[in-house]
């Protein structure tokens, strides 16, 4: 079991699917000669925690750029395409995307004002936003990565988000 799991953490999706499944049938069928490690570290000597730690960013990189490649391939944005990563895109992206849901929202809240609609839903989101964000910010600082740059960077993208919330709160037209 312990195998197992190394195989899928050192290897992308896919590809840790295919060892497992190779590994499992291997394990079954004792005449089938595969080999009984996929992934051997530190054999012979012990890893430091930086060497560990080393290893856990380095695969939660890969399957991170392996997301974002197939974001770009679903939304059919070429490889080469620079993407504005600045706090105020990604704040807009997240808000574009996140307001979009709206009229689906107030399908199921009809008995509403618009403006009392408008702003249950700000609040529904902008939690999820933001407990998503607590997540993210979680998962950073258990890989060492929340940095001071890192951390504004965050807080600016969810100014831009709660602007456009309170934006969207006021438009009532």
């Amino acid at each position: 079991m312990g195998t197992s799991i190394l195989s899928i953490n050192a290897t992308s999706a896919s590809t840790s699917t295919q060892l497992y499944m190779q590994k499992s049938l291997a394990s079954r069928d004792k005449s089938v000669d595969k080999p009984t490690d996929i992934l051997d570290i530190g054999k012979g000597q012990k890893l430091t925690s930086e060497e560990s730690m080393q290893i856990v960013v380095e695969r939660a990189m890969d399957k991170l750029r392996s997301v974002v490649s197939d974001a770009r391939a679903a939304l059919g944005i070429p490889e080469d395409t620079e993407i504005d990563t600045s706090a105020e895109a990604t704040g807009n992206r997240i808000a574009d995307f996140a307001l979009g849901t709206f009229d689906k929202w107030a399908k199921n809240h009809s008995g509403l004002a618009d403006e009392d609609a408008r702003q249950q839903f700000a609040d529904f989101i902008g939690g999820a936003i933001q407990q998503g964000i607590s997540e993210a910010r979680g998962i950073l600082s258990a890989l060492n990565a929340l940095t001071g740059e890192v951390d504004t960077n965050i807080n600016s993208t969810w100014d831009v988000i709660q602007n456009r919330l309170n934006d969207f709160i006021g438009n009532t037209k």
